[in-house]
């Protein structure tokens, strides 16, 4: 039996969003509730170790490993909609569902947490996470976020002056770090440095970095050792008001951005200012087990691709595959390069390394309002 959901064409839905530490995964979901225009509260989740069991052992309670004493209390009247993000989150999003008996539409974003597409009413997920297609998943170019130019405008206005007497134009390098497969350590933070320089000098102009969570601090000590002045580097601070990073993208004559972040490359394509990206140095899996866990992957995908949907018998290792992948079993690797394709393909972004252009670029329309239009049709 389908469940109910509430409907919400004569009153405003009530959404709850749960949140991590995270602050990428906060970004999301905050601007998925944005979109949907109806009253939210935010959840803030702590979790202790005992959360990292709740994968490897199903049968165990959903709420193994929440620590409720930090947490925002979780408790009726339930929502009608809850939008989870991230690994930890995700078990949540079910209770939360469970406990609304059905009336709660559950929404889980991110490429662990929705994996499997059949625990959830909806999931969200960007394309390059290669998950299996699924009629409750709707795919992303990019992560969302809440970047508008109306936001970046105000953003602007708090940090008057931030870019006076600096030679024009003035390229904003936004700085990662250290991921899953990737790595910018003090050595590539140098050479990344000094590449974004000598290209800014040519154009005459100057480079103000700005580092994020992920940077570590011997690659922020190499990037003010480079970029002194007229350029100039502003250092992660853990408190938000802090940091100039969305006044910085306001105000930029032009962008770079280090390929592994996709949630500062999908807030730079939100801005117009021309964007570039900077390849990070990419770790491939050597082990047999990542081989092989990716060569199913590739098998499920030739399962799901066209040929196989008009007609053709598939094999019986790729429909295994495709089932394993469809149940979580195995999780494709997160392909990048796909994000990177994608914006190269509809001109919101280039290469480092080519012409420096600092003309203004129509923005990456925002996906949030598409998705958030998608699963209103659901309450309906």
């Amino acid at each position: 039996m389908e469940p109910e959901h509430p409907d919400t064409s004569s009153c405003p839905a009530r959404v709850w969003v749960l949140t991590n530490l995270h602050p990428g995964n906060r970004i999301q979901a905050v601007a998925l509730a944005e979109a949907l225009g109806w009253p939210y509260e935010v959840k803030e989740l702590h979790f202790t170790r005992w959360s990292r069991w709740r994968d490897s052992l199903p049968f165990l309670p959903l709420t193994v490993g929440l620590d409720r004493r930090k947490s925002s209390p979780l408790e009726p009247p339930w929502p009608d909609v809850v939008i989870g993000v991230g690994r930890s989150t995700a078990p949540i999003t079910r209770w939360v569902g469970r406990a609304g008996k059905g009336r709660t539409l559950t929404v889980q974003l991110g490429r662990v947490g929705g994996a499997v597409a059949s625990k959830y009413d909806a999931v969200v997920t960007p394309r390059h996470c290669r998950l299996p297609p699924d009629p409750r998943r709707y795919e992303t170019t990019a992560p969302l976020n809440s970047i508008s130019l109306q936001l970046l405008s105000e953003e602007s206005e708090k940090w008057p002056g931030l870019l006076d007497g600096a030679p024009r134009p003035v390229v904003v390098l936004l700085v990662g770090g250290d991921a899953a497969r990737f790595r910018l350590g003090a050595d590539d933070a140098g050479k990344m440095a000094l590449l974004v320089r000598r290209w800014a000098e040519d154009g005459g102009g100057s480079v103000v970095a700005v580092t994020s969570r992920r940077t570590s601090p011997a690659a922020t000590r190499v990037l003010e050792s480079v970029l002194t002045a007229p350029h100039r580097v502003f250092t992660w601070q853990p408190d938000r008001h802090a940091n100039p990073y969305r006044a910085l993208l306001a105000q930029a004559d032009v962008l770079v951005v280090t390929g592994e972040s996709e949630s500062m490359l999908a807030e730079a394509a939100a801005t117009t200012a021309p964007l570039y990206i900077f390849p990070v140095r990419e770790i491939k899996p050597t082990r047999f087990s990542s081989r092989l866990r990716e060569w199913c992957v590739c098998r499920a995908q030739a399962f799901f691709s066209q040929e196989i949907k008009e007609g053709k018998p598939a094999g019986i290792v790729d429909t295994a595959c495709a089932w394993m992948l469809r149940r979580g079993l195995i999780r494709p690797l997160r392909d990048i390069s796909l994000l990177h394709r994608a914006l190269f393909a509809s001109g919101r972004a280039q290469p480092f390394g080519a012409p420096l252009k600092t003309d203004r670029q129509s923005p990456l329309p925002a996906e949030a309002p598409e998705v958030a239009r998608w699963l209103k049709n659901m309450l309906r």
